[in-house]
């Protein structure tokens, strides 16, 4: 059995944003809360010492992403986390999508078609100013959309609206508008040798990237 050695050197060796960055940074990619039966997967619950890092931290995620200073995501079988820039091309390249060719292929539903090309149009928009534009099948799907959106890494949030109670929210943006090198780098790249760079790294932190590591965590296919 492999053992992951991101684990001796980061168990509880992150207390502020500026350590946030450096662990993501070493690792390259990350869960915020362990992952179920995949504990040795990096994840920021056993950087931090406590099993609900994402509360302490829940403008980390925020700012740091709209610093683009890490990339946050839901990659990770669909659970929220962190990438580095350094990791960003390599995931797009293998867990990205196309919406143009999404649409002429017939795989995105008419709910989502219709939210994708109102964000086309009119992000960078915020989500209490773009579900009032939608019709009510989308508007009630919005939510549960912008997710599978966000982690096919056609939209990302590009702000927030406010830190308070009432005036929290995301502002949203086509992702490859965001932050096109990004997108440049993993067109470059290609899912071949980025399949290989993240697959390399899992054995480098002493993760066994095993098929059903592959298929659950990262949702790749044979």
């Amino acid at each position: 059995m492999m053992h992951s050695n991101w684990q001796d050197r980061w168990r509880n060796g992150v207390a502020n944003e500026d350590d946030l960055v450096r662990f993501v940074n070493d690792v390259g990619f990350c869960a915020i809360n362990a992952l179920e039966r995949f504990p040795t997967f990096p994840n920021v619950a056993v950087a931090m010492g406590r099993p609900d890092p994402l509360w302490p931290a829940w403008f980390w995620k925020d700012d740091l992403h709209i610093q683009r200073r890490l990339y946050y995501t839901r990659v990770f079988a669909g659970k929220p986390g962190f990438l580095s820039l350094e990791f960003l091309p390599a995931f797009i390249a293998t867990n990205g999508a196309v919406a143009d060719e999404l649409l002429v292929l017939g795989k995105m539903p008419m709910a989502m078609q219709e939210l994708y090309r109102l964000l086309a149009e009119r992000a960078p928009i915020a989500t209490r100013r773009l579900k009032p534009l939608l019709t009510p099948e989308a508007k009630r799907a919005a939510s549960g959309l912008l997710i599978e959106l966000e982690r096919q890494f056609i939209v990302t949030k590009s702000d927030i609206t406010g830190r308070e109670r009432g005036s929290y929210g995301y502002v949203w943006e086509l992702a490859e508008r965001w932050m096109p090198a990004a997108f440049t780098a993993a067109d470059h790249l290609g899912a071949k040798a980025a399949t290989r760079r993240i697959t390399d790294r899992l054995r480098d932190l002493g993760v066994e990237p095993t098929p059903a590591l592959l298929a659950r965590v990262l949702r790749w296919e044979k």
